[in-house]
């Protein structure tokens, strides 16, 4: 099993800077502040809905999924002629195919848009929203559930890491799993498990082991490094106290011994809120997690604790 490890080596960011330099697509990305920039192991994601519209490698590398890149203007007919689609004409014009600044990025940004459902689109408030979240879609190895990465399956991946006060000089890492209310793994009958519990029970067994937690650790620290250097090149998502603390050496970063992986719920209303099944199930759940934050709307989840 690999060792986690997040963070771009200092090349890496001398690349990026000079590429924010250039007022290129990099330049575009870091002026949004609704796109967060992730940073994984010598390669970084920048997610708009729980989508990557890129996903840059030293050089810099740079890609996009193939259906980021469908036209969303499109609106002609295509022909059907004896079973055979016509799309001779929508081959050429149908994908975007050279990057002309902000307006490409906000076609990039609708096209996606299409393939998110509401609980990547819920998590993203959360994520542009929170200045102290530092990562979003972490995947552990060796956890015990699976679940959905792209088209195929893999490690299931926690949806948040962020940073809080801890005692005295330290930040404290703790990580929350995102659920809309409509999902299933959060109810369950007749004294079963709660799925989301098995699958929250996974990360705190895999950071609890001391080796793990030391790569954790280790990596956002060197993430908050990155995080710093990246905003001087001119991002404009806001970064919490803490983190730049962190990256700056002003602060250490820890992670609790009985690790904290809270549970936050979204996309409820007033009716659904205080209907008695779903209280029920929702006591259930605060049973069992000592963090939970349930908030209708996941523009208004607040994570700061």
């Amino acid at each position: 099993m690999s060792k986690f490890n997040h963070g771009l080596s200092p090349e890496f960011i001398r690349q990026l800077a000079e590429e924010a330099n250039k007022h290129s697509w990099w330049a575009d990305v870091l002026n949004d502040p609704k796109l967060f920039v992730a940073v994984r192991e010598e390669y970084l994601n920048a997610y708009w809905r729980g989508h990557s519209l890129f996903l840059v490698k030293p050089g810099p590398k740079i890609t996009t999924h193939v259906k980021f890149l469908l036209d969303p203007g499109l609106d002609d007919q295509v022909p059907l002629v004896e079973r055979e689609f016509r799309i001779g004409e929508l081959q050429e014009r149908g994908f975007v195919s050279h990057y002309e600044g902000p307006k490409t990025l906000t076609k990039m940004k609708k096209a996606s848009g299409l393939f998110s459902g509401l609980e990547k689109t819920g998590c993203h408030e959360i994520e542009v929203n929170n200045p102290e979240v530092i990562d979003c879609e972490i995947a552990f190895g060796g956890t015990a559930s699976s679940g959905d990465v792209g088209d195929k399956k893999g490690p299931s991946r926690v949806d948040l890491a962020c940073l809080e006060r801890g005692n005295g000089k330290d930040a404290r890492l703790v990580f929350w799993e995102a659920k809309h209310y409509s999902n299933p793994d959060l109810r369950a009958e007749d004294g079963r498990p709660v799925p989301v519990c098995d699958q929250v029970k996974g990360y705190q067994k895999y950071l609890s082991d001391a080796d793990n937690c030391k790569a954790v650790v280790d990596s956002y620290t060197k993430v908050a490094v990155n995080l710093v250097a990246i905003r001087d090149m001119g991002l404009r998502r806001p970064l919490s106290p803490l983190i730049v603390e962190v990256g700056t050496g002003k602060r250490s970063l820890t992670l609790d011994p009985e690790p904290q992986v809270g549970l936050v719920i979204f996309g409820f209303d007033q009716a659904e809120k205080v209907h008695p099944g779903w209280k029920h199930h929702l006591d259930r759940l605060k049973s069992e997690f000592k963090r939970v934050v349930a908030v209708g709307d996941a523009k208004g989840i607040r994570l700061k604790l």
